[in-house]
């Protein structure tokens, strides 16, 4: 069996016990710990089997410690009035530590892409500041780019995780989304690939956009999107162009049921007229006067 490099430095290390009242949570956490269903179940098999997997820390200041993986099973215990927790206490950088924090959350489920988004992106910071090569290009339109950074460089921000450099990518330029954007991508009321195209428009654009959708209730197709950054680019981008792309849409649809009966009446008939006829045969055929 083959271990990760964490597995490994836990089987490796000496745990202790650690009072829970010492430890603090590891500073902007990406990752939200929510008391949903899946807390539910790991609060029951702490319960019964205790902790299982020792969670990792490194010591902060007067004599206190820093999460750096296992912030649920910390919270588990706690709701469980639990006084200590079994720990593997590490001596690292703050670098160090983001990789690591990243690394041990990134292979759940159900993690939200805004809460990936940040991750990658501290630990793309991180990588950074270790001096590792970063390639921090500011990108231009290509196929060679989804965003800031190139894709050889997303690989390795994606190592473990088991995202392709190009989904790494993706992931980052959720980053650039307004907050109400994002948590449409996150609720999945906007797919993941619109969210990203969505994020190439200026900050008023997106509040421009955003206050549309909370006027009129949709979804934001990857074809859409893909038009909006279009007329973004060409600063062609306003109330009235955006009001039409999410309108073409219903006119095509309305063209198609238009077409549907067009070849079943004379040259000249209106889709008014088309509609009347129609309606008169419908009516005709409920009453029993005629038989289909």
């Amino acid at each position: 069996m083959i271990l990760t490099p964490l597995a490994q430095m836990l089987e490796q290390s000496e745990r202790i016990e650690v009072a829970l009242s010492l430890i603090d949570a590891f500073p902007n956490h990406p990752f939200r710990v929510q008391a949903d269903e899946d807390m539910e179940r790991l609060i029951a098999s702490i319960q019964e089997s205790g902790v299982m997997v020792p969670v990792i820390l490194r010591r902060g200041k007067e004599g206190r410690y820093q999460m750096i993986a296992g912030h649920r099973r910390c919270f588990a215990c706690r709701q469980l009035q639990m006084e200590q927790i079994p720990a593997v206490i590490k001596d690292i950088s703050d670098e160090e530590a983001v990789i690591w924090m990243v690394e041990s959350n990134v292979q759940r489920t159900n993690i939200l892409p805004s809460e990936k988004a940040k991750a990658y992106q501290m630990k793309m910071e991180a990588l950074a500041k270790q001096g590792k090569r970063t390639d921090l290009i500011k990108s231009e339109a290509s196929r060679h780019f989804v965003g800031r950074w190139q894709r050889e460089t997303a690989e390795q921000v994606g190592m473990g995780s088991g995202d392709s450099g190009r989904k790494v990518q993706r992931y980052l330029r959720l980053n650039d989304l307004c907050l109400e954007l994002l948590d449409k991508v996150d609720e999945k009321k906007i797919p993941f690939l619109s969210g990203v195209e969505l994020s190439y428009l200026a900050e008023e654009q997106q509040k421009e956009l955003s206050c549309y959708l909370k006027k009129h209730p949709c979804s934001v197709t990857v074809k859409q999107a893909k038009i909006l950054r279009k007329l973004e680019e060409a600063s062609k981008l306003n109330r009235e162009s955006l009001a039409d792309v999410f309108a073409q849409p219903l006119r095509q649809k309305k063209q198609e049921r238009s077409d549907t009966f067009a070849a079943y009446f004379p040259e000249g008939y209106s889709t008014e007229e088309q509609r009347k006829v129609v309606i008169t045969l419908l009516e005709k055929w409920k009453k029993g006067e005629i038989l289909l």
